[in-house]
């Protein structure tokens, strides 16, 4: 067994003319049945990683991200679903189920964000396709999981931050409104992401696949590790300000209005830095800010008397004099002003994805940077049921036999 799949998915591994690896996962076929965020994203980090990712959705319309809002092509669709392939499949018929199964008897991966149950009531569980495939890898994405008293509850983004804790590291308790990305969604992708690389990882010495269970509410519990595991050592249940004032961390408007932020950490170097960055050494050896328990207990003075400091002169001033002492900062950014700095810009961590007969895609560039397996530039999302043919002609499917599953709604 071992053999079979180690000889087989190094059979299916394409090199270019350096003869590198297009991508770390050259060679591995993900199926993703995924809607709005978790699942596309952590499918999309596979993609990213060099993985052909073959996104399965309903011939009505498709991931409904397709239709955010907006109609049709937009933003965030594009977001999570770049270098992907589009087969679409009625799942519910016999015809969309058997053609489901051929396609997963050759994926490496399965990857989906449904709710509990669904895949096993249409008859495509991870029991069911490892009958026929024993090394595929079958990562399902839910709120709280498949048992438990929450089993058949539905699950967003918020629910998996609330029951996780993370909401009540954003908000105010007394006037609560939730605000702030989309953690839970965005987490469980990637942990998704992370547990597939374990299993392929295992694959490869063991020959068999497994299952993965991946939630909203573990991920963001697992982010919050360091804040949780305080909070059971000590009976204190963080707030939003716990981590600010234990890390000496800053915000400030300078005169211009700009905002920027600081971060001191413990060494006591950038404490002292930062005092003459604000043209105030003096203030090092005040008794209230002078040890780092003392910046922690009067958090609050500290950030007053520098806010006063700051409103002297424009936030380009103090950058210059922040570098210049040293000092870990930072400008506050909105997510246009990003991508005007000259550092992210070096980093090139805007990237451009051309569409045919359609606007180009500016977005974010995969982060990691691999010196051998680097995977090409990402592919336009693709359109609704787009390959099609690609992928139901090698089942046996000709073309007439497509345009009759279409017309029936199968496909």
């Amino acid at each position: 067994m071992n053999g079979f799949f180690l000889t087989t998915r190094v059979a299916a591994v394409k090199v270019d003319q350096e003869g590198k690896m297009r991508g770390c996962l050259e060679g591995i076929k993900v199926l993703e049945l995924g809607n709005f965020i978790s699942g596309p994203y952590g499918a999309m980090l596979l993609s990213d990683m060099g993985a052909e990712v073959i996104k399965v959705e309903n011939p009505k319309g498709g991931d409904p991200f397709r239709g955010w809002d907006l109609g049709g092509d937009q933003p965030n669709f594009w977001a999570y679903n770049r270098g992907k392939k589009s087969v679409t499949l009625n799942l519910p018929t016999p015809e969309g189920k058997e053609i489901f199964l051929a396609l997963a008897k050759k994926a490496d991966v399965v990857l989906d964000n449904y709710r509990p149950g669904v895949m096993k009531k249409l008859g495509i569980d991870y029991d069911t396709v490892s009958k026929t495939n024993p090394g595929v890898i079958y990562c399902s994405i839910t709120g709280t999981g498949p048992t438990g008293p929450y089993v058949k509850r539905p699950a967003y983004d918020t629910v998996g931050q609330g029951l996780g804790g993370m909401l009540s590291l954003l908000m105010d308790a007394k006037n609560p409104r939730p605000i702030g990305p989309n953690y839970a969604d965005s987490l469980s992708g990637m942990f998704a992401a992370i547990g597939v690389l374990g299993a392929i990882a295992a694959r490869a010495k063991t020959g068999k696949g497994q299952q993965i269970d991946t939630t909203m509410a573990g991920s963001i519990l697992a982010f919050l590790i360091a804040p949780a595991t305080d909070a059971l050592a000590t009976g204190r249940a963080p707030g939003p300000y716990t981590r600010p004032m234990q890390s000496q961390t800053y915000a400030f408007s300078a005169s211009d209005g700009l905002p920027f932020a600081i971060h001191l950490s413990s060494p006591q170097k950038f404490w002292e830095g930062l005092c003459k960055a604000a043209g105030h050494p003096e203030v090092i050896d005040d008794p209230r800010f002078n040890t780092r328990p003392n910046r922690r207990k009067n958090y609050n003075e500290l950030n007053r008397v520098f806010a006063e400091f700051f409103k002297e002169k424009p936030r380009a001033y103090w950058m210059e004099q922040l570098e210049a002492n040293d000092v870990p900062h930072t400008p506050v950014y909105n997510l246009l002003e990003v991508f005007e700095d000259p550092q992210i810009k070096h980093m090139g961590l805007e990237i451009k994805i051309e569409r045919k007969d359609k606007p180009t895609i500016r977005t974010v560039k995969y982060p990691n940077e691999f010196s051998d397996t680097k995977a090409p530039h990402p592919l336009a999302p693709p359109e609704l049921g787009e390959h099609n043919a690609e992928f139901l002609k090698p089942l046996g499917y000709d073309d007439a036999k497509l345009a009759e599953f279409k017309e029936k709604g199968i496909i």
